[in-house]
């Protein structure tokens, strides 16, 4: 049993043991570990501290006397240094209560090895985050690096990647407190690992905010809905098939004209696994980005969709079944003209793989709300700049729907952004009325 002193002294040595070449095997000639008295307790070198001065004194000895360390003084007793004995490794190991490092990446290789296995006809292409991280992590364990979302503890560790495993897997809407104790037999565990997780996730998946990861992934506090208004119906309930798909029985059906509606209607996900019918009856399907822009546009021929930002699951479902029933239509975004306005567009391609294109987010409308404008930030920049890079990547693989070039350069030229807000669209129906 340590002291807080022989404890915080031990620790230091073991740390610059384990991150040495000494510890890697690669030294070609005998290191020593040692800490400064000192430095590691400012208050030793204060005359007025006298009786602290004497307990570090007594505490040091004590590690000598077990021939853990050896003490080196600079006269009038008072310690210099405390060097490791390198003999002794198990024992101060053992003492501290602490894993060797070599024992604990075996550990963790381990745990890896572990994870990375799917049922038989599944691959690992849902899970390539994860995969992408442990790869990355087996690289930093060779260069004998600290692993990155580890705290020491082996048990939260593996509590960590296993929801890190089951969340990317997952496939439907479920909450969070439902989902953890379907992992943990434990409703509140996931959220007290939502903030390391949703890092992990953001850091080695393709999310866009690192908040909205487990969203992203159908793992919800709340119900997702999905509003929608304009020229365009559905139909609810019986297929004519009998039994919907699941063996569920079949609901009454329900026909809803949504262009008869003075609002607009927001369905549920349960709901929304009632639609077997959505009829664009217009040319044109509209995504918005913004709740107060969703409620003030004027949907007139338009079928128009509430997206919220970066959309999840069931919303991406939603506008893939629109599509699905609907592929003729011409399909836009309306959102905020800025960086994150033109990320949330991209992302909206790349996860529906639908065709949508840019609505009001051009020169046009910039110029027009000029006395609107508000001025970009440093981090706006980067995030534009990096944005026309990633643009000129699609164009070299031919993947490109729109080029993105002059607006971002006109943002730029004028130090300019413009929130989706501010465009007034009462009384227009065409982007061409701009």
């Amino acid at each position: 049993m340590t002291d807080k002193m022989q404890s915080k002294v031990l620790e230091h040595l073991l740390d610059s043991y384990e991150k040495s070449k000494t510890f890697q095997g690669e030294n070609l000639v005998n290191q020593n570990f040692s800490v400064n008295i000192g430095k590691l307790f400012p208050r030793y070198q204060d005359d007025a501290e006298y009786d602290y001065f004497c307990q570090v004194n007594q505490s040091m000895e004590e590690l000598g006397s077990m021939s853990l360390v050896t003490l080196e003084y600079q006269g009038r007793g008072i310690l210099k240094k405390v060097r490791l004995n390198l003999e002794k490794l198990e024992d101060c190991y053992r003492l501290l209560g602490r894993m060797p490092r070599r024992q604990e990446q075996q550990e963790l290789t381990a745990l890896w090895e572990d994870l990375l296995y799917w049922e038989e006809g599944a691959g690992p292409e849902r899970i390539l985050p994860l995969l992408r991280y442990i790869e990355a992590q087996r690289v930093r364990v060779r260069k004998n690096q600290n692993v990155e979302y580890y705290g020491h503890d082996l048990v939260e560790y593996r509590d960590l990647l296993t929801a890190a495993r089951a969340v990317l897997e997952n496939r439907e809407e479920v909450f969070v407190r439902n989902f953890s104790i379907q992992l943990f037999h434990d409703s509140k565990r996931l959220e007290l690992l939502a903030p390391r997780l949703e890092a992990l996730l953001y850091q080695y998946g393709e999310f866009q905010e690192r908040g909205n990861v487990l969203e992203e992934c159908g793992v919800v506090h709340t119900p997702t809905y999905v509003m929608m208004k304009g020229n365009g119906g559905l139909r609810l309930g019986d297929c004519g098939q009998g039994r919907r798909p699941g063996g569920r029985e079949s609901e009454p059906a329900q026909k809803i004209d949504l262009s008869g509606l003075k609002g607009d209607l927001a369905l549920s996900t349960e709901s929304l696994r009632s639609i077997t019918e959505l009829t664009v009856w217009g040319g044109r399907v509209v995504t918005v980005e913004n709740l107060t822009s969703f409620h003030d546009y004027p949907a007139g021929e338009d079928f128009v969709v509430y997206l919220g930002g970066f959309h999840n699951k069931v919303k991406r479902d939603f506008l893939a079944e629109l599509y699905r029933q609907n592929p003729t239509k011409e399909y836009r975004h309306f959102g905020d003209l800025d960086a994150g306005g033109f990320y949330i567009l991209e992302h909206l391609k790349r996860k529906t793989g639908i065709g949508f294109r840019s609505l009001y987010m051009d020169v046009a409308t910039l110029r027009r709300y000029e006395k609107d404008q508000r001025p970009l930030t440093e981090n706006d920049r980067k995030r534009l700049q990096q944005l026309w890079q990633m643009l000129q990547d699609q164009k070299e693989r031919g993947e490109c729907l729109e080029d993105y070039g002059e607006v971002i350069a006109y943002m730029l030229d004028r130090g300019c952004k413009l929130e989706q807000e501010a465009v007034r669209l009462g009384g227009l129906e065409r982007e061409e009325d701009l």
